[in-house]
């Protein structure tokens, strides 16, 4: 830091069945360089042994733990933590996940030095699997394909809307951002893409070009689930968020977002047989893509064949 006062940062560690990785995520709290941390924990409900491994990690140290009876999901625990907490800024920290020692101190030094305008400061993320083992960084991976050599910042709604390369694992937020939208959608399965597009119609976004944590790959992660039996009602967030999203853009070049996001989206839903979101999507496309009638002839005759 550069001898300001340090504010108070909240971290809002959830975990959901995180029983191996816990301490370690942790520790990764507790070895931070910047000290002024609030730590909140949650525990979803686990049926592993997490609830009992983080009650061992926080033995003598000054922690909110709320430990829910009943499984609540990411966005209603989020926000019941958030309601305790006392932080300018907020990290939301999975416990599968990992943050380098130096990350708070980055994040925080990088807001003190930037307008009040800008809500969001992201970093680069390490990529390892379920033993630590590095798999690869989130970039250059997901550099944003409108310009491969540069990551968006600033304003960046029309860029989050039409592609993901946000990682949320390197994420911090001030507080305004999370009063402004009234937390987190509790009506969503998950929380990402929802937040980048309410957030970045508001505020701007800064980059660290430096990786300062690391996202595992488990099979009980939000983005894994995308993909296992719990994936239509991501599929089904998303379209919600894409409907939301419509109400949010100004200029041609966002609505022209939108639809490069809706014609992605239901190319997804298509692949996993979700008819009636690609109908969904159709509808949207159909009234607000210029493209439409070229595509519509070859959108039917596919849909005639999987249903």
């Amino acid at each position: 830091m550069d001898g300001r006062e340090q504010p108070l940062v909240t971290v809002i560690a959830i975990s959901y069945n995180h029983a191996a990785y816990i301490e370690q995520a942790l520790e990764s709290v507790y070895n931070q360089t910047y000290q002024n941390i609030e730590l909140i924990i949650v525990d979803d409900a686990s049926t592993d042994t997490s609830a009992e491994v983080i009650e061992s990690c926080i033995h003598n140290r000054s922690v909110h733990f709320l430990n829910n009876e009943t499984n609540l999901d990411n966005c209603k625990s989020f926000n019941k933590a958030y309601a305790l907490s006392k932080g300018k800024f907020i990290i939301d920290l999975a416990l599968d996940d990992i943050m380098y020692p130096t990350r708070i101190q980055k994040q925080v030094a990088l807001f003190q030095h930037s307008a009040d305008n800008v809500g969001v400061v992201f970093t680069n993320v390490d990529i390892v699997d379920v033993n630590g083992k590095l798999l690869n960084a989130h970039y250059p991976k997901f550099y944003h394909r409108s310009n491969a050599s540069k990551i968006p910042v600033g304003k960046v709604f029309d860029a989050v809307l039409s592609q993901y390369y946000v990682n949320p694992v390197g994420m911090m937020f001030r507080r305004e951002v999370v009063e402004k939208l009234n937390g987190y959608d509790e009506s969503l399965a998950y929380e990402d893409f929802d937040f980048w597009i309410r957030s970045a119609r508001i505020f701007e976004y800064a980059y660290i070009p430096e990786i300062l944590s690391a996202k595992r790959t488990v099979s009980t992660s939000l983005s894994t689930q995308f993909h296992t039996a719990n994936k239509e009602s991501m599929f089904a967030s998303t379209l919600k968020v894409c409907k939301k999203a419509w109400w949010l853009c100004i200029s041609d070049s966002e609505k022209k977002a939108l639809m490069k996001r809706c014609r992605y989206e239901a190319r997804q839903a298509y692949k996993y047989n979700y008819i009636q979101l690609v109908n969904e999507y159709l509808s949207i496309l159909k009234l607000y893509d210029p493209l439409y009638r070229f595509y519509k002839p070859f959108v039917i005759v596919l849909l005639h064949f999987k249903s």
